[in-house]
């Protein structure tokens, strides 16, 4: 058996409608999966089962869009992924003085070309704005120092930017998503 998290894309935060994390245990459950958990109210869950993570996501994906009558994109990561998105922060010190200013996108795939310069223009686009981030494969980094409420990358133009479709977890979350995968 293998440990996986489960990242939902715009699930109760701003995308797709009101879903529980009661249901997605239940879904979760509903396909084989065991000891699961969830976390608050925005899609996470850590669980135990067999297969790939991208098999785990096709899977759940399939079964969520039956659930919710659309689309659900699942970002379904290792423990041994969320070590190396931790031990790659760019910005530890940040990370370390305020976690919910630092920010990880996890992308659905690896990174297009032409996403670094799509991102370099939302900053360019709003200079007043302190955002940073650092683009690594399938993660991104953010640093919002101005916080997440007004920054600008999110929605639509977070997506054109980028190429593919992500979904962001403050850096308290992902921390306490590793913290529940190592007890599995």
């Amino acid at each position: 058996m293998a440990t996986f998290i489960a990242l939902l894309r715009a699930v109760n935060v701003g995308g797709t409608g009101n879903f529980s994390m009661a249901e997605l245990r239940k879904l979760l459950e509903g396909l084989g999966y065991g000891r699961v958990e969830t976390y608050i109210q925005s899609g996470n869950a850590v669980f135990d089962g067999k297969g790939t993570a991208a098999k785990v996501s096709r899977d759940l994906c399939a079964v969520l869009q039956q659930h919710m009558g659309a689309p659900v994109d699942v970002m379904v990561r290792t423990p041994e992924d969320l070590d190396r998105v931790i031990s790659g922060n760019p910005f530890p010190a940040e990370a370390a003085a305020d976690g919910a200013r630092v920010h990880v996108g996890f992308l659905d795939r690896l990174a297009p070309e032409t996403a670094q310069a799509g991102l370099q223009r939302i900053v360019d686009q709003y200079p007043k704005r302190r955002d940073r981030f650092h683009l690594s494969g399938d993660t991104l980094y953010l640093h919002l120092p101005d916080g997440a409420a007004d920054t600008k990358f999110t929605g639509k133009a977070l997506e054109k930017a980028l190429g593919c479709a992500s979904t962001a977890r403050n850096w308290n979350t992902v921390l306490k998503l590793r913290e529940m995968a190592a007890r599995k």
